[in-house]
């Protein structure tokens, strides 16, 4: 009879033993022959459940949508895979990289546009160790983005940080495209959302968070066409508050909205 103490279990397979490779291959091979696309998923233990810690829960007419109904997503899902072994590889690969992470085998149908097939392929093991900020892996070195203890914000972050000269560049690319810049900021405890620090309204529409938009320096630079004046501004806003996150955003006048943002400074 399951004991349900201490032993959270995910899908049908998790109340077996672990799956050996020659049983995944198995599945892998239905999976296959059904014209579905195989993808590796995995996630660190605290965040692997659904709990009011670290789950977004929306009221409203709609279904209420969880933050961590999806995991991390190891590379791209394996579009034409036909051979069980690519898989394989993948899963060892994903296994090395994160031994303290479930790691689970997905597979989307590409008609119904669903996720149609899931199981864990790897539970954590026991014992200490660190988090990578990267895992490193592949033929060509690919990177997968670890997220623990890791936040990002928008793509740029995912990069080492910018230099001022590749600063300079997009605030060309900002200026060509007859955006206007602006610089925001806000201490890391406001930055990222939470339930401390977040405000969300229920209803027929999305809900809205308080702290989406980050405090303004100054004002937006409307008709800048030197990007020597946005790193100017940047330079006075790092040293003003050396202990905040710092981002450059542009906005378009035309549809009234925010259409680039990233960070030029991390505490």
């Amino acid at each position: 009879v399951w004991s349900p103490v201490n032993n959270k279990k995910f899908e049908t397979f998790s109340y077996l033993p672990p799956l050996t490779d020659s049983q995944i291959s198995k599945q892998v091979d239905m999976i296959i022959a059904k014209g579905l696309s195989p993808c590796l998923e995995f996630a660190s233990p605290e965040v692997s459940f659904m709990s009011n810690e670290n789950t977004v829960r929306f009221s409203g007419t709609s279904a209420g949508y969880y933050d961590n109904r999806y995991w991390t997503m190891w590379k791209l899902p394996m579009f034409g895979c036909t051979d069980a072994s690519q898989v394989l590889k993948e899963i060892s690969e994903c296994r090395r990289a994160y031994p303290q992470c479930y790691v689970r085998l997905a597979a989307f149908d590409s008609v119904k546009q669903v996720q149609v097939i899931s199981f864990l392929v790897q539970r954590p093991s026991g014992g200490g160790g660190g988090w990578a900020m990267a895992a490193t892996s592949g033929e060509k070195e690919m990177k997968v983005w670890s997220p623990v203890n890791n936040k990002k914000f928008e793509t740029f972050s995912y990069l080492p940080p910018l230099t001022d000269s590749q600063i300079s560049k997009q605030v060309d690319m900002i200026i060509a495209k007859g955006l206007s810049p602006c610089l925001e900021f806000a201490s890391p405890e406001v930055s990222f959302m939470s339930n401390e620090n977040t405000v969300r309204f229920s209803g027929t529409s999305a809900g809205y968070y308080d702290n989406r938009y980050w405090t303004m320096w100054k004002l937006p630079m409307f008709g800048c066409t030197d990007a020597s004046q946005v790193l100017k501004e940047i330079s006075e806003c790092r040293r003003a508050y050396p202990q905040c996150y710092v981002r450059l955003a542009a906005f378009d006048s035309v549809k009234q909205v925010q259409v680039i943002s990233f960070l030029v400074q991390r505490p």
